[in-house]
């Protein structure tokens, strides 16, 4: 009796033992494919918390958008259905549209400053923000420069007149390409290659990393380097997420965050590779002269104001800050 006894609470302890150490698993998303930088960054950061956690927690990744695109994915995070997400401007901006004037048309002088404001502003500016759409930041990260895949050559805002362009599907795209007299076709990333091949679009704004990494310069072989727009993106985790996770689970997530900071580096080092690989690949990648570049960025003053108006009373006080920040920046 004393051994039955003996092997029923054994049994027990194993089962408990199994059920104790059984990994949590959440699950991430991210739009890019594995082979690009953000996907190499975010296998980079899956493993670091393993190692951290010691297997214990377990990021499983859903890379080349498999969960869907962006504007659905950020909207199953806020309501807890998927863990994790890294997000570009455009996606995060859906759930906090104030976020999305970091992508305001030349809204730095220069990549510096933008870095600072990045690096010493960006998450503290919007955490509460965050926090009312059902996120939490865990790290902001480098998503690149936007320029113009196009089928014919675009030099200056003119050559656009009567153009239907794919726009990233927020304000501060949209209505940018809109003053520059284009018209504006807002299409999510993964919608714009066939939007082109299909004739629905004749250019499209994109990032110049992500473009060429998702085939953007097959379809549009003359590329602006405009760089229009600096982009950056967050890696979010569902605030319901959060609250259930353990002291200990969390610190394993913060310790690990930091690995999405190494895609400035990658994402400026691939920028050159990758242009260089379309060229040979048979497109144009056009430099603007001074003056050219000059008629573009004499437009944002008049796009600005109109963005700042369709994003509505919260957006000054937030654009207001993010000056405060590149005043600080400068100091």
């Amino acid at each position: 009796m004393k051994l039955k006894y003996l092997m029923i609470t054994i049994a027990a302890t194993g089962i408990l033992t199994a059920g104790a150490t059984q990994a949590k698993e959440l699950k991430l998303s991210a739009a890019p494919p594995p082979g690009s930088p953000w996907g190499a960054v975010t296998t980079e950061f899956v493993k670091k918390v393993a190692e951290v956690s010691e297997g214990k927690l377990v990021v499983v990744p859903y890379l080349g958008g498999k969960l869907g695109s962006e504007q659905d994915v950020i909207k199953q995070i806020a309501r807890g259905r998927i863990d994790i997400g890294v997000m570009s401007n455009t996606a995060v901006s859906l759930l906090v549209p104030e976020f999305g004037l970091l992508a305001s048309p030349f809204a730095f002088d220069n990549t510096a400053q933008a870095d600072c404001v990045a690096d010493k502003h960006l998450l503290k500016t919007f955490g509460d923000d965050f926090a009312k759409a059902g996120v939490r930041g865990l790290s902001w990260m480098e998503v690149g420069y936007q320029v113009i895949f196009s089928k014919t050559p675009i030099r200056v805002p003119s050559d656009l007149k009567g153009m239907k362009v794919r726009t990233a599907p927020a304000a501060t795209d949209t209505l940018y390409i809109k003053v520059a007299g284009g018209t504006a076709v807002p299409l999510s990333p993964s919608d714009g290659v066939p939007a082109m091949k299909t004739g629905q679009v004749e250019a499209a704004t994109q990032l110049s990393v992500f473009g060429v990494a998702t085939g953007y310069d097959k379809v549009g072989p003359q590329i602006t380097l405009t760089r229009h727009q600096h982009q950056v993106g967050a890696v979010v985790i569902s605030a319901q997420t959060w609250s259930s996770l353990s002291e200990q689970e969390k610190e394993w997530l913060n310790a690990a965050a930091p690995t999405f900071l190494k895609l400035r580096d990658a994402i400026r080092g691939a920028e050159g590779a990758l242009l260089g690989k379309a060229k040979k690949d048979g497109a144009t990648v056009i430099d603007l002269s001074d003056a050219e570049l000059g008629q573009w960025r004499a437009l944002a003053p008049k796009a600005q104001e109109m963005i700042l108006d369709d994003l509505g009373a919260k957006a000054r006080p937030r654009w207001d800050q993010n000056n405060e920040a590149k005043l600080a920046c400068a100091k």
